[in-house]
């Protein structure tokens, strides 16, 4: 039975609208985007997780700060080492000597020499000036420390170091021989009845000159500046061991 025009619109009109197509055109996915508040939303929780570790990081700070310091107010540690006068003297004596100070100083040695006897009455005679430099070090004999120069309170908190008197180091006195000059010369005198120039500045004027190099610092205070730097090396060097109040004493020289 044929439809009449008026049958196809009406079964055109009644299917699903999910059915209808248009020839020639493709069916479009639509994006869904999704909406401001499901950003807002994520963008809070995120803020509250970062708070949230946050809080737990600095609470974890906190309690193992308070806990290491406790720890050191009431000495919990049972590892905690106890420092005595024989560590510290131990400690201290690892060097033997020890230079705080070096003064730099000039002095002129004198020396002249002639025969003796009824040869004195001859003309012949041998002299020098000589401008002598050198460098005179000071500082402590740390060998004569003992246990019984350091104390230590019971808490282990307080100590007190007393050391030795502040001395010239003689035997390491260093002749500037660079820059020391001979500043007059005269010799008349045969070596066979004088030493020759050499003899005469080994024996006679370099131990002169050491001991002229070492009056000369001590009259400039290299003693007194020596137990002043060791004084205060020695207050630095307790408290890097961990004392709290520290007394050095520099004994004075008898």
């Amino acid at each position: 039975m044929s439809k009449t025009a008026y049958d196809t619109a009406q079964a055109i009109v009644q299917q699903p609208t999910n059915q209808l197509s248009r020839p020639g055109t493709v069916d479009l996915a639509v994006t869904v985007r999704p909406s401001a508040l499901k950003t807002i939303l994520g963008f809070i929780g995120w803020t509250l997780f970062s708070a949230a570790a946050l809080l737990a990081i600095v609470t974890l700070g906190s309690i193992w700060l308070t806990t290491s310091t406790v720890r050191d107010i009431f000495n919990l540690d049972p590892q905690t080492k106890i420092i005595t006068g024989d560590t510290v003297i131990e400690s201290i004596k690892q060097v033997n000597k020890q230079i705080f100070i070096e003064h730099y100083d000039a002095v002129d040695i004198d020396y002249s020499e002639a025969p003796s006897g009824w040869l004195s009455l001859l003309p012949i005679k041998q002299s020098f000036v000589v401008l002598l430099k050198g460098r005179v070090p000071a500082g402590f004999d740390l060998s004569q420390l003992s246990p019984s120069d350091v104390w230590i309170s019971s808490d282990g908190r307080r100590v007190q170091l007393t050391l030795p008197p502040p001395e010239i180091f003689a035997e390491n006195v260093n002749v500037d021989f660079e820059h020391s000059r001979i500043l007059t010369q005269s010799d008349t005198c045969p070596e066979i009845l004088c030493q020759d120039s050499l003899t005469a500045f080994q024996q006679q004027m370099l131990p002169q000159g050491r001991k002229l190099l070492i009056q000369a610092s001590e009259q400039s205070g290299i003693l007194d500046q020596a137990a002043q730097d060791g004084q205060r090396y020695y207050e630095n060097f307790l408290k890097s061991l961990g004392f709290q109040e520290v007394r050095v004493i520099v004994s004075a020289d008898d």
